[in-house]
């Protein structure tokens, strides 16, 4: 069985070499990223659509690029790094896994948020 530290470290390396790619294979130029099967099947931005884009232009230090393609996957990426930091310490530290605790009310409003940033984000578009 492999312990917390060593799952935790493995995490953190997979997301370092994922970023290292984006980094490197920019989605603008490289086509072998995978695609949004919500928008291949209805041509419709789906929440989380232009976030590997964003990402890689977060990775380049372009802020109004990275808002462009995804604002919700950008405004919230400090929070997730949060959340998996405090993951990491506790998981060095403790050699446990457990993910920071939120209040349950956090999560219908971000799902809450989610879905009106993929609703306003067709209707800006023109889609609705």
């Amino acid at each position: 069985m492999i312990s917390a530290r060593s799952l935790a470290n493995l995490t953190a390396a997979a997301g370092l070499a994922a970023a290292a790619v984006l980094y490197r294979f920019s989605p603008r130029e490289y086509a072998f990223y995978p695609r949004c099967p919500f928008f291949a099947l209805t041509h419709y931005y789906c929440p989380g659509c232009g976030a590997t884009r964003a990402f890689a232009e977060l990775l380049h230090g372009h802020l109004g690029s990275a808002l462009h393609f995804n604002a919700a996957f950008t405004l919230l990426l400090p929070f997730m790094v949060w959340c998996f930091a405090i993951m990491y310490c506790t998981a060095l530290r403790d050699n446990r896994m457990e993910w920071p605790s939120m209040p349950a009310w956090s999560w219908k409003l971000a799902l809450t948020c989610f879905a009106a940033f993929g609703f306003a984000r067709m209707f800006i578009q023109g889609r609705l």
